[in-house]
């Protein structure tokens, strides 16, 4: 595909963005590398992909950067580096400082990841993660307890510390469900749209 956008001389004027909605199915034969479980799971091998974005002039080859971003940041950062204004609000934030080597911010104070899944794994509930921090709560399973990990010691997260850090899971946990009633309550708000 580069090389075609090279050929076309569209190359210049193309943002091309490489990523994935979630890590690797294990089950079909994906290695998400030292990273706990897959596809399915909001352990970090389920929700922490590497992206690869390209735009020749504007972004250094062979850069790297361990920002952390989430698909809907995509959006607006394309739209940022196309010059065009979001006509309403938008949840993501655009990275596009990060891609022109400049030094950005971490993007969101909470990092909120829910997913339904269906079948008897999951009778049709959710399974949801916060991360604040270094510290990430999380519930895998609908009818598993909570989870607690510190991400920067402990990235493959082995260790539960639930039980050693209460105060942490309290703190957590109300975060935890007050993004869940934020995110119930946009959900509604995009139903009464669809009724209209």
């Amino acid at each position: 595909m580069i090389q075609t956008l090279r050929e076309t001389k569209l190359d210049k004027n193309t943002i091309v963005v490489f990523s994935s909605d979630n890590g690797g199915q294990r089950s079909a034969g994906a290695n998400n590398g030292p990273l706990r479980d897959g596809k399915q799971s909001v352990y970090e091998g389920g929700i922490k992909v590497p992206t690869a974005i390209a735009w020749t002039r504007k972004i250094q080859p062979g850069s790297r950067t361990n920002i952390r971003a989430m698909s809907m940041d995509i959006f607006p950062t394309l739209l940022e580096a196309s010059g065009v204004e979001a006509k309403h609000v938008l949840d993501g934030v655009s990275i596009l400082p990060t891609l022109l080597g400049k030094n950005q911010p971490e993007l969101r104070k909470f990092w909120f990841f829910r997913r339904r899944e269906g079948g008897t794994r999951y009778a049709g509930k959710t399974i949801e993660a916060v991360i604040r921090g270094d510290w990430k709560l999380l519930q895998n399973s609908p009818f598993e307890p909570m989870e607690l990990y510190n991400l920067k010691t402990d990235p493959q997260q082995k260790m539960n510390l639930a039980k050693k850090h209460p105060r942490i899971v309290s703190k957590l946990h109300r975060n935890f469900y007050d993004l869940i009633a934020e995110s119930g309550a946009s959900e509604k708000i995009l139903a009464s749209r669809e009724r209209l």
